[in-house]
């Protein structure tokens, strides 16, 4: 990898769309849950960026969604593409606005639109995130975060990864590394307290966070 990258080189892409094919019985949840991951990555991010790219509710299509992958790629400014996936998920697929993808079919088509080396970090706090990652990073990605099972305390974790991913480590000037990251976001007492609460509705919950790649990444490295 090489040493840095700056800030006017990194986008964000946030693709987040929970309500509308969510269980009827928690849909204000996953409203919530939808504007707050927009506003937090806003709050936190924003500097560190130049850009951050936001597909919401119906925009969050697949062909949206690899269009504006396409475009970032294309532009010789982008040498870091970081990508914040906020969808529901099951066992080795995503569901997009209008369908469900496999990550096998996701990879396929990132490849197809995405020619050269600059995908860097997915933060996948859909469900069972962590069956999504094997195909993410064949596609081209260098570092994927998902749960194990249903992922239930993005409610703690995701402020916590958001506010500290661009963060100094303590006094030292270097930022924290993806997999100090997660150790720091992904605390046990929220998650077990969230994964209890959340098992009295949905089965097979766990929202451990696994990290697939490589993890001495920061916000700072280039590819």
């Amino acid at each position: 990898m090489k040493r840095t990258v700056s800030r006017e080189k990194r986008v964000l892409l946030v693709v987040n769309c929970l309500a509308e094919h969510g269980d009827s019985r928690f849909r204000w949840l996953y409203h919530f849950i939808e504007t707050a991951g927009a506003e937090i990555a806003k709050r936190f991010l924003t500097r560190h960026y130049r850009c951050i790219y936001f597909l919401r509710d119906q925009r969050a299509t697949l062909a949206a969604f690899l269009n504006i992958v396409n475009k970032l790629s294309l532009d010789s400014s982008t040498e870091a593409l970081d990508l914040f996936l906020q969808l529901h998920g099951e066992p080795g697929r995503l569901h997009f606005y209008d369908q469900w993808v496999s990550a096998r079919r996701l990879r396929a088509e990132i490849k197809r639109v995405v020619n050269r080396d600059c995908l860097r970090l997915v933060y996948n706090t859909s469900c069972y995130g962590d069956s999504h990652s094997a195909d993410l990073l064949k596609a081209g990605f260098k570092a994927s975060v998902g749960s194990r099972r249903v992922n239930a305390n993005a409610a703690s974790e995701y402020p916590i990864f958001c506010r500290n991913w661009p963060s100094a480590r303590f006094l030292r000037k270097r930022t924290l590394t993806v997999q100090e990251l997660v150790r720091k976001a992904d605390l046990p007492k929220p998650r077990r307290i969230s994964d209890r609460l959340a098992s009295r509705y949905f089965k097979d919950v766990d929202s451990t966070k696994v990290l697939r790649g490589n993890g001495s990444i920061t916000i700072n490295s280039g590819l």
